[in-house]
């Protein structure tokens, strides 16, 4: 596989990725507006920024997308983990609920978005050169 097919198998998956992290966090919503607005408020953004990043990933500003994404993923996991160890102002009700499905899924979602945005990082871009004359 040439690396022009190969980065973009990976920023498909990468868009993949980003789907299923924001589909999980926008079933959500309603829920967690009516319990906790500020982090009904977080899901709204991440919804958004990942559709950002994944609009990214599929454009010259791949790099960027990589970039948010990442950003995005490693925000949720630590919101997750505050969540179910110590809690969150006004959002107690989950401390101890590690073995919910949705947030299992999730993570492993944004934790594989990290290690993909890692390797895809490492990749060089190509520039053509010019013939001389």
């Amino acid at each position: 596989m040439n690396s022009t097919a190969s980065s973009l198998w990976r920023h498909w998956l990468g868009l993949a990725l980003l789907a299923g992290i924001a589909w999980i966090h926008f079933r959500d919503i309603p829920d967690k507006l009516g319990e906790t607005p500020y982090l009904g408020w977080l899901y709204i953004l991440l919804v958004v920024g990942c559709g950002a990043a994944g609009a990214w990933l599929m454009s010259s500003l791949w790099r960027a997308g990589y970039w948010l994404g990442s950003l995005i993923s490693a925000g949720a996991i630590l919101f997750f983990v505050l969540t179910r160890s110590v809690g969150l102002p006004n959002a107690k009700g989950d401390i101890g609920n590690w073995a919910e499905p949705a947030g299992i899924i999730s993570l492993l979602l944004e934790a594989g978005f990290v290690v993909l945005a890692l390797t895809s990082s490492r990749e060089r871009r190509v520039v053509p050169q010019q013939n001389q004359i």
